[in-house]
C-alpha cells in the first residue's frame, strides 16, 4: 500500500479524533432541517470526469498508463453536521463505478468500483465546502504483465484512491465538484511482479442531492 494512501487515511483519523474532542459552543453546527443536503440520511448522485497521469515512484521502470476517467457515485450522509471551526462537518459514504480508457501508454481500458469515506468540512451559511475522501475497491484492466513490464500481473487487481475536493453549492439540488486526487492499482503481492500503477490528476463534475 502506498505512502500517499496511508497519509490520506491518517489525516482522516486525525480529523475524526479532533472532532470527538471538540467542546460544543455557540458556533457549533447542528442539523437545521430535512432540506439540509448534509443532514444525516440525505443522498446524492455524482457524475465526475477527469484525467489522471502516470508517475513513477522510483524503480518501476514501466511504460506510461494515462487515464481518462468517468465515474458515477451514490452518496449517503452518515452523520449530521456537527462541530465548530475548521473541523466542523460530517461524514459521508459513497459507492462508485468507473470506466477509464487509456489514452496514452499500454493497454486499452481499466474499469472498476470503489467504496469511499468522505469528510465534509461544513461552515455555517457557506457556499463552498471542502472535503477529503479515501477509498478502495477492485479494478479490471486489459494491460498484460509483459507489455507493462511488471506494473500489473493480473487482469483483476485492487484499486486505492485518495482525493481532496471543493463542493460549490448552486442550490438545494445541485452542486459543482472539483477534485484533485491520487489513484493506485496493484494486486497486493498476490502475484509477482507487482510494481503497481500510480496516477495523479483531477476531476470535474456535478452532484444532485435528494
Amino acid at each position: 500500500m502506498s505512502r500517499i494512501f496511508l497519509a490520506c487515511a491518517l489525516a482522516l483519523l486525525l480529523l475524526a479524533s479532533s472532532r470527538g474532542g471538540t467542546a460544543p459552543d455557540s458556533r457549533e453546527i447542528h442539523r437545521q432541517d430535512d432540506n439540509d443536503i448534509f443532514a444525516k440520511g440525505s443522498k446524492e448522485f455524482e457524475n465526475v470526469t477527469g484525467v489522471f497521469y502516470f508517475f513513477d515512484r522510483g524503480g518501476n521502470d514501466g511504460p506510461s498508463v494515462d487515464l481518462a476517467v468517468e465515474s458515477l457515485r451514490f452518496g449517503l450522509m452518515l452523520t449530521d453536521p456537527r462541530g465548530s471551526g475548521f473541523f466542523a462537518g460530517n461524514y459521508e459514504f459513497l459507492a462508485e463505478v468507473f470506466g477509464a480508457p487509456i489514452f496514452q501508454g499500454v493497454g486499452n481500458v481499466t474499469a472498476g468500483a470503489t467504496l469511499f469515506i468522505r469528510c465534509n468540512f461544513i461552515q455555517p451559511g457557506g457556499r463552498v465546502t471542502p472535503y477529503m475522501q479515501i477509498g478502495g475497491g477492485g479494478v479490471y484492466t486489459d494491460i498484460s504483465e509483459h507489455e507493462s513490464r511488471g506494473l500489473v500481473s493480473l487482469p483483476v487487481e485492487f484499486n486505492l484512491q485518495g482525493a481532496g475536493g471543493l463542493r460549490f453549492v448552486v442550490d438545494r439540488d445541485w452542486s459543482i465538484l472539483v477534485e484533485a486526487g491520487y489513484r493506485h492499482i496493484s494486486n497486493g503481492t498476490i502475484r509477482l511482479p507487482n510494481r503497481g500503477i500510480d496516477s495523479v490528476g483531477g476531476d470535474l463534475g456535478l452532484a444532485f442531492s435528494f
